[in-house]
């Protein structure tokens, strides 16, 4: 008992630092964003970060934490499957978490949406809401497609191709790791259903043998 104990206090330290690092690069991420702070540099972790920045923006707030809430579930899911005799409380966290998991895949895809919307609308405005022809003539195609870059079309792009690629692959995750112990699980619900069933109509005909003995 004291092992699990020691084991459990274990996992919680180790969770609430992961996720103590993960929050406070997330708050740097965004003191960057909005000019508070800047990296300078040619290093490894401030060129990465800088190019997560130019292709992501904000958008990497919000991808993030769903990733993170993902993870949880799978590992409370993976945990809740391997439990051999489920009682109603195990088989109603088992249903919880797999709505949990399939929550945070459809958020994945949706932010990868709703920024691709976002960024495309902002860059449109930014880059031609402001000018006229003759303005947009003298910029040219070159000079248009530029400032449609420089205001967020690229993340535009980008966040779509994060949100949908990052969806997929959780996807098969999820399959991957789960996909027997589910389908186990719902043939286990199933056949339960079945007996349960079956001893209800056991049950009324052994009553309805008796009110016939009774009447006879």
């Amino acid at each position: 008992m004291k092992k699990i104990q020691i084991q459990s206090s274990i996992s919680v330290i180790i969770l609430v630092a992961v996720l103590t690092i993960i929050l406070t690069c997330l708050l740097i991420f965004f003191l960057n964003q909005i000019g508070f702070i800047a990296f300078i540099g040619g290093g490894f972790f401030v060129n990465s970060f800088n190019l997560i920045t130019d292709y992501l923006g904000f958008s990497i707030l919000f991808f993030v934490p769903v990733a993170i809430g993902y993870l949880i579930f799978f590992i409370l899911l993976k945990q809740s499957l391997e439990i051999e005799d489920l009682t109603p409380k195990d088989i109603e966290n088992i249903r919880f978490y797999n709505g949990g998991l399939e929550m945070f895949i459809t958020l994945f895809f949706a932010i990868g949406v709703i920024f691709t919307a976002w960024g495309m609308q902002n860059a449109l405005v930014k880059a031609l809401g402001n000018i006229n022809k003759t303005e947009a003539a003298q910029l040219g195609a070159w000079g248009i497609l530029q400032r449609l870059v420089d205001n967020g079309i690229l993340i535009a792009l980008w966040t779509t191709i994060v949100g949908g690629a990052g969806g997929y692959c959780m996807r098969i995750i999820k399959y991957i790791g789960l996909g027997k112990s589910l389908t186990r699980f719902n043939l286990n619900c199933q056949n339960n259903e079945k007996q349960h069933f079956f001893s209800i109509l056991e049950t009324i005909k052994k009553d309805v043998d008796q009110i016939k003995t009774k009447i006879v």
